[in-house]
């Protein structure tokens, strides 16, 4: 009896713990309080410190492009110090996201942009060296240049391309035989794709693009929020 009572609390763990790597391939689809509860749950899990990281990474990217809008101070404060965190990683998807980060730290003060963007296009270009034909990389990418001014390089003409690559990778991508190893892309591809569609006046492309991420992800939150309203504003 001891003994059931001894292993009883490890195999509730276990249980909370089981489905934490399916939960983070979800990661941007799921609401901010379902993202925050995963930080608390990443902590603790006892997978090794490597298969983590990049899901820190991720987490943090993730929650400051949302409060970047909600809580700009507190989108600040988790980019400054998850960059100071995850500064010179080697890994490739790492250094994909510590530019995405780098890109929302401009969104904070542009003018930053004439070193910062330089920097993060650097760190995109290694990474994709590194691991050319890999959707996630190549959407960061493709988010950078889509923010970026088109006097300098950017805008929707140039990103549409990348976003258009970044679904077709992730759809070609075979889903990895580690759990913990990134596998988010297709459907986090489809609504920047739509976005893209949008801002480029491709507006019943954009509307197909939009009912496949329903499709897959009913009432996607980023389509909801970010897509929608500027489609439904475009066509009136």
């Amino acid at each position: 009896m001891r003994l059931l009572l001894a292993v009883l609390p490890a195999a509730i763990c276990l249980a909370q713990t089981s489905d934490l790597p399916s939960q983070l391939a979800r990661l941007q689809r799921l609401p901010t309080d379902q993202v925050r509860s995963l930080e608390a749950r990443l902590a603790m899990d006892p997978a090794p410190t490597d298969k983590k990281a990049y899901h820190q990474l991720h987490l943090a990217y993730v929650l400051a492009s949302r409060l970047s809008t909600e809580d700009p101070k507190a989108s600040k404060a988790l980019v400054e110090r998850t960059l100071k965190t995850f500064e010179g990683t080697k890994e490739a998807e790492s250094q994909a996201l510590v530019a995405g980060l780098l890109g929302l730290k401009i969104g904070f003060s542009p003018m930053s942009g004439i070193t910062l963007s330089p920097q993060a296009m650097g760190l995109l270009d290694k990474a994709q060296a590194a691991r050319p034909g890999n959707p996630r990389i190549t959407l960061l990418r493709a988010i950078h240049v889509l923010h970026t001014p088109a006097f300098v390089g950017g805008g929707v003409k140039v990103a549409l391309p990348l976003v258009e690559a970044a679904v077709r990778l992730a759809e070609a991508e075979a889903k990895p035989t580690d759990p913990w190893q990134p596998s988010w892309g297709l459907v986090e591809s489809l609504g920047w794709l739509a976005l893209a569609q949008v801002e480029a006046q491709q507006l019943p492309a954009a509307q197909q693009t939009v009912d496949r991420v329903f499709t897959l992800d009913p009432g996607n939150g980023f389509v909801t929020r970010m897509v929608l309203p500027r489609l439904q504003g475009k066509g009136k």
